[in-house]
């Protein structure tokens, strides 16, 4: 066939491919929606006294103390405990980036509106 609107077959196979990527991009999504909603994040202050979980929304789920902690005055708990939510969000951070990674693509539209939603962890103690 000389005229390009005529090629039915063409149009039918161009329509198929499209599908086939947006249900490709959709599977992707999920996978990496179901990863970002998993993650779980435990960390420690950098003294190790205090250990703080968070989960894939930054909400603290978990703070656990080891005995030393009787033996330093109470700022320098309060401290490690705030230390211990920032390292924990730092790393939420970098795994919310790796699942996103992995998935969907990091420089990908998809990607970089998932990240939005995630907490940098960048605030200093």
């Amino acid at each position: 066939m000389d005229n390009p609107l005529m090629d039915v077959e063409g149009a039918r196979q161009q329509l198929e491919d499209w599908m086939a990527r947006a249900e490709q991009r959709a599977a992707e999504t999920q996978a990496a929606a179901a990863g970002l909603q998993a993650l779980l994040i435990t960390a420690t202050d950098d003294n190790g006294i205090v250990e703080t979980t968070i989960d894939h929304s930054g909400n603290l789920v978990d703070v656990r103390v080891n005995d030393r902690v009787t033996r330093q005055p109470a700022p320098f708990t309060a401290r490690a405990m705030l230390q211990a939510y920032q390292n924990a969000k730092r790393k939420l951070a970098e795994a919310a980036a790796e699942v996103v990674r992995e998935t969907v693509g990091a420089d990908s539209p998809t990607g970089r509106a998932l990240m939005a939603g995630f907490p940098t962890g960048d605030g200093e103690v």
